[in-house]
Formats: structure tokens, C-alpha cells, sequence
């Protein structure tokens, strides 16, 4: 039986697959944390109008992809062309960002798929994990929950994030919810939930 078939993949494979996914990603986290930095443009996208659910949706067409947030959310341009959205408001950030990391993932190879999301997360540094990693499905896309809290170097607190990683054939889509201190995780795990439960793949 082949490592595919168990679910695997070749160790050749892994290995090159692992320094490629680490380059292009630099987490997620990092991204909704260069936000509130003021790295990203400070002239927000237009944004529609909001629904019946005090929600806006945003799509991409290009990444293939869609997902609402809360109207009064502010949009911010990011010059980085992998993150696809960013958006901030009532203490909480979020970020969306896409990757090709060069090798097909779907939910039979999920399990070494782990391996990468464990690598991507601990290089953060100091985190703290609040419960272990989730296999989840949103929009039929299967990946990995994280809810973690790191170092925040603004306040020399902790913050905290809910992280996920999702799998879309070839490309890696991280969806990162951000809030500080990292007790109000809590607080914002029903919202992030529900944020998380609107992406919608699309056609590219």
C-alpha cells in the first residue's frame, strides 16, 4: 500500500512540501497581526451594503472564494497579495489569506497534513495551545482549528487567536481571528464561529 493510500505522503514529498508551505504562509497570524501594525494600506475597500443579518459579504473571484463579517468591521487593503482580507472592529481582527503549497491535499491525506498546520503554529513562538487542534469542514473544505494565545509585543500581554487551516486541493486557505487580551477569546468564540461558518468556495 502506498503512503497516499494510507493517507500519507512520501517522505521525499513531506519534506519538500513543508519548507515550501512555511515560506509562503509565514501564518496567518502574522498577517492579522501586521494589521494591527498599520503595515496594510490605510485607505479601506468600498464595502456593500450590509444584510438582513448585520453582515457584509466579501468575494474574491480571483482566490475563489467568499466569506461575510460584521458591517460595522472595517476593510484594509494589505500590500501582500496572498492575504485576500483583512478586517477589523469591536477589538477583534481577522485575516484570510490563500497559498499554493505545491501538492494536493484533500481529507484522506489529512492526517499528514497535521504535520504541516503542528509546524506553522509552533513557529509563532510561546504559544499556548487552549485545547488541542480540531479537525473541522467550512464550505466543504476540510482542515484544522487552533485556539491559541502568543506573546502580544503591544501590550506585553497575551493575545489569542482562532486559527484555521483549510485544504482546497493545492491551495491553503488560513482564516485567522484575532483578539487581545487572550481572554476574550471566549468571548468572541461564538462570532468567529459564525464569520468562520460563511465561506463559501467559489468559482475561480
Amino acid at each position: 500500500m502506498t503512503a497516499e493510500a494510507r493517507g500519507g505522503f512520501e517522505p521525499a514529498a513531506l519534506r519538500r512540501w513543508i519548507p515550501l508551505a512555511v515560506a509562503v504562509t509565514i501564518l496567518g497570524g502574522v498577517a492579522a497581526y501586521m494589521l494591527a501594525r498599520g503595515l496594510a494600506s490605510p485607505a479601506p475597500p468600498e464595502q456593500p451594503a450590509p444584510t438582513a443579518d448585520g453582515f457584509v459579504r466579501f468575494r474574491d473571484v480571483a482566490a475563489g472564494l467568499s466569506i461575510s463579517h460584521p458591517a460595522g468591521w472595517r476593510r484594509v487593503t494589505s500590500a501582500d497579495p496572498e492575504v485576500r482580507l483583512l478586517a477589523e472592529g469591536d477589538d477583534a481582527s481577522m485575516s484570510v489569506r490563500t497559498a499554493d503549497i505545491g501538492i494536493e491535499v484533500g481529507p484522506e491525506s489529512l492526517g499528514a497534513a497535521k504535520r504541516l498546520t503542528d509546524k506553522l503554529v509552533s513557529s509563532v513562538g510561546q504559544v499556548k495551545l487552549a485545547r488541542p487542534p480540531t479537525q473541522v469542514t467550512l464550505g466543504g473544505l476540510p482542515g484544522y482549528l487552533y485556539l491559541y494565545s502568543y506573546p502580544d509585543a503591544a501590550t506585553g500581554g497575551r493575545g489569542a487567536h482562532a486559527h484555521y487551516f483549510l485544504f482546497r486541493g493545492r491551495t491553503l486557505i488560513t482564516i485567522v481571528f484575532q483578539t487581545a487580551p487572550a481572554e476574550r477569546l471566549a468571548q468572541f468564540a461564538p462570532l468567529f464561529d459564525r464569520i468562520g461558518e460563511t465561506l463559501r468556495p467559489t468559482p475561480g
